[in-house]
Parts: structure tokens; C-alpha cells; sequence
């Protein structure tokens, strides 16, 4: 939608589409996290990186709401050692830390900050929605070869195509981390996030949203049930230990 802006015709060719991908599930809230190893960036990727994400702190609080699946919510990440690295305050809104007898959870420490939640299946459906609208045109294609991107039409192509540019590129870098996600019922009256112990739980209107796992280089879809009972009774503990 960026370049439809800009007046550029634009043509998506997916493999899949919304809802069925992965991302239509995934847990979603604004932050520039683990999109690169630390210690090896450059300065100019580290100034363009803050400009990129200042623009998208700005562009994504001006679409509406109810639209877009997009609110404000307060986090609270625990730990039992005092934090050491501060949130950077541009971006995360009222972040304070507390201490051991300013908060009710089973943790010494906690780090409150507001951020923005953002409910993937109806953040997918309003962008391709807007860029149907707006005159753009979704293929469904899988690409094999590099050979198969000189047969299209458009004159220049964009590589969005993510872990497949491991294959279509044989960028050998690229490797997969898979997270598994367990949902329970909605719960209106929890609002908000709580994040420790390698666990997270995001309340959204679908179902309150319960993980985590991070498994590098676990290319399989397939749920674990060792990991979802991990996940279930990491959470009971937590929450039957607040006081």
C-alpha cells in the first residue's frame, strides 16, 4: 500500500494468503525485536534502522482502531535480577521499573511499558482489503526458480519472499524459528500483557493468546503437545503465585 500511495501499480505474487498463514495466529504487538543479531550491524544500519522504526511507530498509530485490530496495553515483563538495558523511551510510552513491593507478581522484578497489541487476523484482512481497493492484484504463485522471476510482467520485483530465499536464492543464512501458540476463551476483563519465565500471554477479542517457544532451525508446522503442556502449566503457576 506504500507504493500504491506513491501512485505505482503493484501486483502481490503469494504462495498463500490470509487466513491461511501462519502470521493470521501469530502474537503481534509493535517492537523492533529480534530482527537482527546484535554485535553485527554497522552504524548506517543501525541510524537507518532507527529512522525505519520511528516512521512505523508514527504510521501505525494513525489507523483506526476497530479497522485495523490495533489498541494500546500495558506490559508487564518479570524477571528475578534487576533490569539493565532501559527501553527506548521514543517508543515505548510511561516505561518504569518496579520492585519487589510494587507489583503482585510472583517475580522480584518488573518492567511496566505501553505498547501497541496488534490482533493479526483482522490487521491481515484490513491490508489486503485496502490494497484490493486500491487497484492492486494478488496472484497465488509458488516460485521454484530464480529463472520463473525473469517471466513476469512487472519490470522491478521486490524479494519479500522471507524463508523461501533460502531455496530461490540459496541464502544459506536464513534459517527458520518456530514458536508454538496455545489459545484459551476470550477473557474481556484481562488487559494486559504479561511476558517472563519464556512464557507470554496476549488477551485479544479471539481468545487469550498463550506461548512461547523458540525453537531455531525447526522447520516442522507441527504442533508439540510437550511444548503446549509446558506452556499451559508454565502460565497455572504464574498466575496461581500472584498474590
Amino acid at each position: 500500500t506504500l507504493l500504491q500511495r506513491r501512485g505505482i501499480s503493484v501486483t502481490i505474487y503469494a504462495k498463500d494468503v490470509p487466513p491461511n498463514t501462519t502470521s493470521n495466529v501469530a502474537g503481534a504487538q509493535w517492537g523492533p525485536f529480534s530482527v537482527f543479531d546484535p554485535g553485527q550491524t554497522t552504524a548506517a544500519f543501525d541510524a537507518q534502522f532507527t529512522e525505519a522504526a520511528s516512521r512505523s511507530w508514527r504510521l501505525f498509530q494513525e489507523l483506526p482502531r476497530s479497522t485495523y485490530g490495533i489498541r494500546w496495553i500495558e506490559n508487564y515483563a518479570t524477571s528475578d535480577s534487576a533490569f539493565t538495558q532501559p527501553l527506548e523511551s521514543s517508543f515505548y510510552v510511561d516505561a518504569e521499573d518496579l520492585g519487589p513491593r510494587d507489583h503482585p507478581f510472583p517475580a522480584r522484578y518488573v518492567r511496566r511499558f505501553t505498547t501497541m497489541l496488534i490482533e493479526t487476523s483482522t490487521y491481515l484482512t484490513a491490508l489486503v482489503r485496502d490494497f484490493r481497493l486500491a487497484g492492486g492484484r494478488i496472484v497465488v504463485r509458488d516460485f521454484t526458480a530464480r529463472a520463473e522471476l525473469l517471466e513476469l510482467e512487472e519490470p522491478v520485483v521486490f524479494n519479500c519472499t522471507g524463508l523461501g530465499s533460502r531455496a530461490l536464492f540459496e541464502d544459506d543464512q536464513l534459517t527458520p524459528v518456530k514458536g508454538q501458540l496455545t489459545f484459551l476463551l476470550p477473557q474481556p476483563e484481562i488487559d494486559y500483557i504479561t511476558l517472563g519465565r519464556s512464557l507470554y500471554m496476549f488477551p485479544r477479542t479471539d481468545g487469550i493468546l498463550l506461548g512461547g517457544s523458540f525453537e531455531r532451525g525447526v522447520w516442522s508446522l507441527d504442533p508439540d503437545p510437550g511444548i503446549e503442556r509446558r506452556i499451559l502449566e508454565g502460565h497455572r503457576q504464574f498466575f496461581d503465585a500472584m498474590r
